[in-house]
C-alpha cells in the first residue's frame, strides 16, 4: 500500500462550546494544558503519518497560526477550506484533491483517544479494505453514528443516530478510507438536516459489495464537544501526565500528587493537590488547587479554591474560598468573589469576561 496522508477536519463552530468558541475555534481549546489539535497531531503523527491536510472554516487563521506549516511536529501540513458547514462527507470531499489517489485517514479534530491510531492503521495497511471504521460500545448510541457489525467484523449497516439502535458499537471520530470514499460521497443525497453524511457514504460502499473493516477501540475515547466531555478529557489526561515541578513553591505551602508546575511560576501559603498542570508565570497566594485543574500561563490566583477546572491564560481570580468548580474559563477572565459566599461556583465564561459575585 502506498503512503498514507490524513486529513484532519477543523472546520465545525464549536456551538455546544460556547461561548468558549465565539473568540477561537474549538479544536485550539486546552486540556492537561495542551491544545487538542496539538494532542490530535501527536496521534496521527505516532501512526507514522506525516503528510496531513487540515479542513479549515471557522477562525481558520486560527488553527493556521497555531500549525503553520506543520514542522514543529515534524509533519508537512496544508490547508482545504470548507466553505459551508455540510457534513462530514462534504468536509473529507473538499481534501479530494489534496488526497488523490492515496490511502487516507481522517481524524476528527476534537477526538481524544488513549490508545491511539497505530493499531489501526497497521490493519488498514496490511488487510487492505476499502474503509474501515474505529467503533467503541456506548452506553447511549443514539447520540453517535452506530455500526452493525457481520461475524466476519466488517460492517453490514451503519446509522447516524438512530432513534432505536440495533446495536451499541458507535463510531469514533476515526476513519480510514482509500480513494473510493469519493465515488461514493458522489453517489449520495444530503440527509433530513441537509448535511452530506459520512455514513451514508460508507453505507454506499457497503451496498455496492465493497468491504468496510471495523477495529474495536481500546482504552477511553473523548469527543469533547462539550464542556463536561472537555473537563472528562481533562482528568483522564492529568490522571496521565508526568511530574515536573520548574517553578518555586515557598515552604509553607503543601504540593501532593502528580503536579506540572511551570517555569517562572510561584506558589505561595498554597495547597496544591495533584493531579495539577500550572503553567509558566502564574502567582497563586493562599490558595487550594486541585485535584484536576490546568492553569493557563499567568494565571493569577489568590485566597480561592479551584478544583476540576481548566482555566486559560492570563487569568484572575480572587476571594473565592468556598471554589470554582467544574468550571471553564477563556483567557484573560477575571472573578472576584466577596470572600463570604459557601457555595462554589460553576462557571463556564468566554475571554475577558468580568464577574465579581456580591
Amino acid at each position: 500500500m502506498r503512503d498514507m496522508k490524513a486529513v484532519v477536519l477543523c472546520a465545525g463552530a464549536g456551538t455546544r462550546l460556547r461561548p468558549l468558541t465565539f473568540s477561537r475555534p474549538k479544536h485550539l481549546l486546552p486540556v492537561a494544558g495542551r491544545p487538542l489539535l496539538g494532542i490530535a497531531l501527536d496521534t496521527i503523527i505516532a501512526a507514522g503519518i506525516k503528510q496531513i491536510a487540515l479542513v479549515v472554516g471557522h477562525q481558520a487563521e486560527a488553527v493556521q497560526g497555531f500549525v503553520g506549516d506543520g514542522s514543529a511536529w515534524g509533519a508537512e501540513v496544508s490547508y482545504v477550506t470548507q466553505e459551508q458547514p455540510l457534513g462530514l462527507g462534504h468536509a473529507v470531499n473538499c481534501a479530494r484533491e489534496y488526497v488523490g489517489d492515496c490511502p487516507f485517514v481522517v481524524f476528527l479534530g476534537d477526538n481524544l483517544l488513549e490508545a491511539g491510531i497505530g493499531d489501526f492503521v497497521a490493519s488498514f495497511r496490511a488487510d487492505e479494505p476499502e474503509a474501515a471504521l474505529m467503533v467503541r460500545p456506548v452506553d447511549d448510541p443514539r447520540q453517535y453514528g452506530v455500526a452493525e457489525i457481520r461475524a466476519d467484523g466488517n460492517v453490514e449497516r451503519v446509522v447516524e443516530k438512530p432513534a432505536e439502535p440495533k446495536t451499541n458499537l458507535a463510531i469514533v471520530g476515526v476513519y480510514a478510507f482509500n480513494s473510493s470514499i469519493f465515488e461514493a460521497i458522489d453517489n449520495i443525497q444530503p440527509s433530513a438536516r441537509g448535511e452530506y453524511e459520512i455514513t451514508d457514504a460508507i453505507q454506499w460502499l457497503v451496498d455496492s459489495g465493497r468491504p468496510v473493516s471495523t477495529t474495536v477501540l481500546e482504552g477511553f475515547w473523548e469527543d469533547t464537544g462539550a464542556p463536561d466531555a472537555l473537563l472528562r478529557a481533562n482528568r483522564l489526561y492529568l490522571d496521565r501526565q508526568q511530574h515536573r515541578i520548574e517553578g518555586t513553591i515557598n515552604g509553607v505551602s503543601e504540593a501532593n500528587g502528580m503536579l506540572q508546575i511551570g517555569t517562572g511560576t510561584r506558589v505561595y501559603d498554597c495547597r496544591i493537590i495533584g493531579p495539577c498542570f500550572i503553567g509558566d508565570n502564574c502567582v497563586l497566594h493562599d490558595a487550594v488547587i486541585g485535584p484536576h485543574v490546568s492553569l493557563g500561563d499567568g494565571c493569577q490566583v489568590r485566597n480561592s479554591a479551584i478544583e476540576d477546572a481548566i482555566i486559560q491564560d492570563s487569568c484572575r481570580i480572587e476571594d473565592l474560598p468556598a471554589g470554582l468548580k467544574r468550571s471553564v474559563l477563556g483567557e484573560q477572565v477575571v472573578v472576584i468573589g466577596d470572600a463570604q459566599g459557601n457555595s462554589p461556583l460553576h462557571l463556564i465564561l468566554g475571554d475577558m469576561a468580568r464577574i465579581r459575585v456580591i
